[in-house]
């Protein structure tokens, strides 16, 4: 019997084509394990059905995740289509976009909503990378959450909409990044009438609506860590922002942070070594800066009056103990200088709110456990030691 040239043309490329598709899937399997692998060294379980690709596509059927919590639930996310999905394990991996299906889980009386979730220019690690590639071995261009809803007996609780977080740049050159929720919102009274929430009602907040934004890099070689800032804004109340930076952050921290972190685990917290090692850790971070800063938009005037009225006082009066009561709380400190700089700082803003301010400002970093130390031993230094100051106004 004459096999046709053309059949063997066709039988060729089938078996082209299936060597094709079985490597394919063989790419999609070992996609899935190293993000399951990577996902572990976080303490989260990644789980799913199968693994396949489409095209340039991997997707992750039936995938849950689960923390390292004790009797915690996984959290079913469906079907994972990781889109345009480029490299190999040893050379790490890329992938353009994913967009998991919204969550909607109920346990309970609460039920959390989660939609519009995206994660776009996704990189992973090549399997055994060294620092500093290897203290961030999941590393994405953006990802958002279009809206979070929490909510208790069909009460919500708090939402928000538009949480996005940017970041850029590299291992080597340093990252950096911004982050930010355009608008929430939290029900002070869906705890069902308690004190704290007929203080909050009495105060004017019934519910708080605002915003958040931050800024932060980090650069590996250096390993210095900066915020500057996280901002916190809060409608006819006021905005709280929060900067920091600190030196010793490096990849070869984080990694003996982990490890130290995963001994610990593994004892059930009863590894006195490895509490040892964690004060050795410490000793590597230093402290360059800080700064806490409140800029008042009423809130101040309404807990004045509100808790002169519970005490029976005219607001001066209220004042006037407030103020009256510091060198008492300022007594252990045994620092007559600082102690006056706070009360008059405390003083002038009770009296005329608008913003306080804490900053750390040391000519040079100051060793993490050098503040220890200070703080148990000779806490009237730590002023000094912190270049530590307290002001009032703009």
């Amino acid at each position: 019997m004459r096999v046709h040239p053309s059949r063997r043309i066709l039988a060729g490329l089938a078996f082209v084509l299936a060597g094709t598709t079985s490597s394919l899937a063989a790419d999609a399997q070992a996609f899935g394990e190293r993000l399951k692998g990577l996902m572990a060294e976080q303490q989260v379980t990644l789980a799913y059905a199968g693994a396949t690709s489409e095209g340039d596509d991997v997707l992750l059927s039936g995938a849950t995740v689960r923390g390292s919590e004790p009797g915690e639930d996984a959290v079913a996310l469906g079907d994972l289509r990781f889109e345009n999905v480029t490299g190999s394990t040893p050379e790490g991996w890329r992938v353009q976009r994913l967009a998991p299906a919204d969550i909607d889980r109920t346990d309970g009386p609460t039920r959390t909503r989660v939609s519009g979730i995206v994660v776009e220019g996704l990189q992973i690690s090549p399997a055994g990378a060294t620092a500093p590639a290897a203290a961030s071995p999941m590393f994405f261009d953006r990802a958002a959450v279009g809206s979070l809803t929490a909510e208790r007996d069909g009460r919500p609780v708090v939402t928000a909409e538009s949480i996005e977080l940017r970041t850029a740049g590299g291992a080597e050159a340093g990252y950096s990044g911004t982050f930010g929720v355009q608008r929430f919102t939290a029900d002070t009274q869906a705890s069902g009438g308690g004190r704290g929430s007929t203080v909050m009602a009495d105060l004017g907040y019934p519910q708080l609506t605002g915003n958040v934004s931050g800024t932060g890099s980090w650069n590996p070689q250096s390993g210095a860590l900066t915020l500057d800032p996280l901002q916190v804004a809060v409608d006819d109340a006021g905005t709280l922002n929060f900067a920091y930076t600190i030196t010793g952050y490096t990849p070869s921290f984080i990694q003996s942070l982990g490890q130290i972190s995963q001994q610990m685990q593994a004892s059930g917290g009863q590894n006195e070594g490895a509490g040892m090692a964690v004060i050795g850790l410490i000793s590597q971070l230093y402290l360059q800066s800080a700064e806490l800063a409140f800029t008042d938009n009423s809130l101040t005037n309404r807990l004045l009056d509100y808790y002169a009225k519970q005490n029976n006082q005219t607001r001066e009066q209220m004042v006037t103990g407030l103020v009256g009561s510091l060198p008492l709380a300022l007594g252990y400190l045994q620092n007559p200088e600082f102690q006056a700089e706070v009360t008059a700082a405390v003083k002038d803003f009770l009296e005329n709110p608008k913003a306080l301010r804490i900053a750390i400002a040391p000519a040079a970093p100051v060793p993490a456990t050098q503040i220890l130390g200070a703080a148990m031993g000779a806490p009237q230094t730590l002023p000094q030691v912190l270049n530590l100051s307290v002001r009032s106004g703009n």
